[in-house]
């Protein structure tokens, strides 16, 4: 008996980094929901935006820091952990601040011109959460799964207690209490930063260069990730209001459940593959990709049953009554992620192989089809057009990959 007690706790274990990104991907998820039953539709467009600014700063963060460091961890000495920990401050700051500029600049091209408390807020937030994000990920590098754990129970179930308890009817609350419940991890990152083990100024910077210059094509692929990713998104608002943006990145959030699964690939699948190929060869690498195609398919397919069939009935009791009409666009965004689902496993398997430029060339063909399929479908069928868009995006994804690996 005492054997199968600790054969389950090393399972659970096991399960531990997918428990993380169960607490993560709920939390934004319902972050998302409870924002659109509480806030009027204008002012969930305003979130729209706001949470599209983070993910961009987190796609950053993700390229310029974590991808690299990941790799680079085992060889480094203690000092290197500052060393990120310094280097994501001054990114933080620097890349809120211009965020935070071009909003108060230009947001009324979106239909959105801040207010000085709003984009003092927005600044705030930015700087908070990026911290945050840091001291959750450098867990999984510098620590165990265990401790990424912590730093999201930390942060996300306070957020959503406090955002039920407020029940915010503007952006201003809605950003207080998300700077609120991301203060802990936050001071923790910054007092990382702050640590004095690590070599003087000269020293730091020269060790910033390097992991810089080691992450250069990640950073390179980000900011197209992002641009796929949400110019559907700012192009339907730019046209036809901020209140339609609104409409579809909140119906569109339904479908992020993936996400849950998506962000195995990216923190355990590559890994394991990586390290199979190296050992077993390339053939057994494929074999296991197939093995992965074939359970997300009869994930993907469940999930397309349940959505042709109650779709309307989950839009209604996740988000409201008034998103409830449009619940189509929940089966376009399903459709999307299973061919998402198909470029994303492909782009793993070449990035295991140690052919990083596929996922590359696969995100410029991506930002390609943003452009020329959403400015068309956008101006001719606004929503769904955004939403068949993204279908799209991730059929062109795929098609760049393979046409780039082909050569």
């Amino acid at each position: 008996m005492f054997e199968r007690l600790v054969s389950s706790l090393k399972r659970i274990r096991k399960l531990g980094s997918l428990a993380d990104q169960v607490l993560v991907s709920g939390g934004n998820f319902l972050t998302i929901a409870i924002c659109a039953h509480a806030l009027p539709l204008p002012e969930q467009g305003k979130f729209t935006y706001i949470f599209a600014s983070y993910l961009g700063l987190l796609m950053l963060n993700v390229a310029g820091i974590f991808q690299g460091a990941a790799v680079r961890a085992p060889a480094q000495d203690e000092s290197y952990q500052i060393t990120l920990a310094r280097l994501q401050l001054l990114q933080a700051v620097l890349i809120s601040t211009l965020v935070s500029l071009a909003w108060f600049g230009s947001g009324d091209i979106l239909g959105w011109q801040p207010t000085v408390a709003e984009i003092a807020l927005l600044f705030s937030f930015l700087i908070m959460q990026q911290m945050a994000d840091f001291d959750r990920r450098t867990a999984y590098i510098f620590s165990e799964v265990k401790r990424a754990f912590m730093s999201s129970a930390l942060l996300y179930p306070g957020r959503l207690i406090g955002l039920i308890l407020v029940q915010p009817d503007t952006v201003e609350q809605v950003l207080e209490v998300l700077i609120v419940s991301s203060l802990v991890p936050a001071v923790i990152a910054v007092y990382e930063a702050s640590r004095r083990k690590a070599a003087e100024a000269p020293a730091w910077l020269e060790a910033s260069k390097a992991h810089l210059a080691y992450s250069k094509l990640f950073i390179a692929g980000a900011p197209l990730g992002w641009l796929w990713t949400y110019l559907p998104i700012f192009m339907l608002g730019t046209m036809h209001g901020k209140e339609q943006a609104a409409l579809l990145a909140s119906i569109r959030s339904i479908s992020n459940i993936a996400n849950v699964l998506m962000e195995q690939l990216e923190t355990k699948v590559v890994t394991d593959w990586a390290r199979l190929h190296h050992g077993d060869g390339q053939r057994a690498m494929k074999a296991a990709a197939i093995r992965l195609l074939k359970i997300g398919a009869a994930f993907w397919l469940l999930g397309m049953i349940v959505v042709a069939v109650l779709g309307k009935e989950i839009v209604a009791l996740v988000l409201g009554s008034l998103y409830a009409p449009h619940w189509h666009l929940l089966l376009i965004g399903w459709l999307g992620y299973g061919v998402y689902f198909l470029a994303r496993v492909s782009g793993i398997k070449h990035r295991a192989m140690g052919a990083n430029k596929v996922e590359f060339v696969g995100n410029i063909y991506g930002v390609a089809a943003a452009i020329v399929a959403g400015y068309a479908l956008i101006t001719l069928f606004s929503m769904s057009g955004a939403a068949w868009t993204y279908v799209l995006i991730a059929a062109a994804m795929l098609v760049g990959q393979k046409s780039f690996a082909n050569k």
